[in-house]
């Protein structure tokens, strides 16, 4: 026999209460009429209840309701005698079916606990982390994925081992909460199915609830789970991108991030939308060992102490960098001094993300194949994407057959991946640039949702070479943590030793910052006796670049040329390094302290 009675005014939304009882909780919004609508999943059969005064507990109503079993029923809340979907909704039933409007949305009541092993958050530093972006759907859904659930949470876990082989240890995914994928509008990749496709997921959805449409199994809160034990197993985070419209309120959206950090182990958000409070969910208690990326905010007020943080919990994440580089990279006049810049960037207060591509731009591949985006199958006479992409097509708009173009796109993209990973920021791979992933151009799909934004596996084996290439820089960059361990102070020269960072030119310890410069230039890293240097020139023309003097007479070996021209290996005593048009060449040293004792300085 049911029983009704006031339950607790938190937490939000349904709850189990007990043997065979359940808990609502929902605002009060003031609306006439406010109540609960009750769902037998088996039968569909439906029931309502209106919310009473005596439910009231402040600002929210509460109803417990006892003699129900939760797994039984899935509910929805009536407003203005109008049923919504409950905005703490941790299970959304009725939109599993990717690309299929729903007839009815509902919620269900989240149940098991779920076994994690002693699983937590990795809590890896800003400075070890590689990222790599990728849509879940997308990253698995083509038939060339190998996997046996297709575009889902399980297709990620079958590709861990290949995650782990290319080196990656930070997973961002593009939204993975429930959202409605349909749009008014065009037409679907299905014909009986009117309206558009939000493809992406950057739009207002029901932020407690994986998508369930992207499980391999029915409950999708147990596969979300699932994947990400098994990532963290394999030493790979989980970050997640939430879009959050004006509208939502920060306390809602700290809510949100407490639920997952805390019901899904998830190691960080890279929020998006427009005035985002970023330095007070840095403040939560909660959420203050939890990684945070946004665009802009200050950094320095996201500290209760206001003293810099042995461990950085929020970086900037924007296209600064991106476009720097990209200007660099094309060999732009004047380009080289925000290129360093950019590469260079560091702040005691927080991580500095650093990408050549986004979702939104040109994958690697199309960055070096067109110079204009081809959005045309988006269906709005190109007015969507961004004209800006500081692209270059190498000679030839899109395909092409002439080995001369393809010899010098494919290093392009070398060039590119060896600048990313040799920034001093925290590296960001769009998921399939490792391996040539093309969209045609498209700079915009969101809307695609077919062989355009799907990952084609077969490039992989098409492009093993460069897969492999990407795979070693990686590894590359791993064997140096010099390049994690910035200087809390400024780079200046102490006694004989070198300074963590110096530029150099044809000069050594001399670059020309000028505008006007179009040629190459140097970085060195130094940290405890090891040299990095890495030379650049993104000039048509072959140039030379003066090597400082290494103490105690030791010599440069080359780890990478770029233009393949070189060999790796110890080098002879030289002064000066001759660096091929286009190219980027990686030299590295080993001192002692010894050295510098004994030695005259080599400013």
């Amino acid at each position: 026999m049911r029983q009704f009675s006031v339950g607790n005014a938190f937490p939000m939304g349904a709850s189990p209460a007990g043997n065979n009882a359940i808990q609502f909780v929902c605002k009060n919004t003031g609306s006439i009429n406010a109540g609960l609508v009750l769902y037998e999943i088996k039968t569909g059969k439906k029931e309502v209840f209106l919310f009473q005064e005596e439910h009231r507990i402040g600002n929210v109503y509460s109803l417990k309701i006892e003699g129900i079993c939760p797994k039984d029923y899935s509910y929805n809340f009536i407003s203005n005698e109008k049923e919504e979907l409950d905005p703490y909704a941790k299970i959304v039933m009725g939109n599993e079916i990717w690309g299929k409007r729903p007839v009815k949305l509902s919620a269900g009541i989240l149940l098991e606990k779920f076994n994690w092993e002693k699983d937590r958050p990795l809590y890896r530093p800003f400075e070890e982390c590689i990222f790599y972006q990728l849509h879940v759907r997308g990253f698995t859904r083509h038939s060339s994925s190998g996997v046996k659930k297709k575009g889902t949470f399980e297709g990620i876990m079958e590709k861990i081992p290949y995650l782990k082989e290319l080196g990656i240890n930070t997973l961002e995914l593009m939204p993975a909460y429930e959202f409605t994928e349909q749009e008014s509008g065009l037409k679907t990749t299905k014909e009986d199915e009117p309206g558009r496709l939000n493809y992406w997921g950057f739009k207002k959805g029901a932020y407690f609830a994986p998508k369930s449409s992207y499980a391999g199994e029915k409950r999708p809160d147990i596969s979300f789970k699932k994947m990400v034990k098994e990532l963290h197993r394999e030493g790979i985070e989980v970050i997640m991108q939430f879009y959050f419209p004006p509208e939502v309120s920060p306390v809602y959206i700290a809510q949100v991030l407490r639920f997952w950090t805390v019901e899904y182990h998830v190691d960080g958000f890279r929020l998006m939308g427009v005035g985002i409070p970023v330095e007070f969910f840095a403040a939560d208690p909660v959420l203050y060992n939890t990684k945070l990326l946004y665009e802009s905010f200050e950094p320095s007020k996201c500290y209760a102490d206001r003293c810099a943080p042995v461990f950085k919990t929020v970086a900037t994440y924007n296209d600064e960098y991106m476009y720097a580089l990209r200007h660099f990279l094309k060999g732009d006049v004047g380009s080289l001094g925000r290129a360093f810049e950019a590469m260079c960037l560091y702040s005691k207060w927080a991580g500095n993300m650093v990408y050549f591509t986004n979702y939104n731009s040109f994958t690697l591949k199309d960055m070096v194949s067109y110079d204009r985006k081809h959005n045309e199958e988006n269906q709005e006479e190109g007015r969507d994407g961004n004209n800006y992409n500081v692209s270059w097509n190498c000679g030839v708009e899109g395909p092409s057959r002439r080995k001369s173009i393809l010899f010098l796109r494919n290093r392009q993209m070398r060039n590119a991946i060896t600048l990313l990973l040799f920034s001093g920021g925290t590296p960001v791979l769009l998921s399939g640039d490792e391996f040539g992933n093309s969209q045609n151009g498209n700079n915009n799909p969101y809307c695609q949702d077919n062989v355009i934004s799907w990952l084609n596996w077969k490039e992989l084996e098409r492009n093993k070479e460069f897969f492999h290439f990407v795979k070693e820089m990686i590894q590359l960059r791993k064997a140096f943590p010099l390049l994690s361990n910035q200087p809390k102070e400024g780079t200046g020269r102490i006694g004989a030793e070198f300074p963590y960072l110096s530029y150099h030119g044809k000069e050594a310890w001399k670059l020309n910052w000028d505008e006007s410069n179009e040629e190459a230039g140097g970085i060195l890293f130094y940290s405890q006796q090891t040299y990095l240097y890495l030379c650049v020139n993104m000039h048509w023309q072959e140039t030379k670049l003066a090597l400082p003097n290494l103490p105690g007479n030791k010599k440069w070996t080359l780890l990478l040329d770029t233009s393949n021209e070189e060999k790796p290996g110890e080098l002879p005593k030289i002064k000066s390094v001759d660096i091929r048009p286009r190219s980027v060449k990686l030299m590295t040293a080993k001192g002692s302290k010894k050295d510098f004792d004994e030695s005259v300085s080599a400013f």
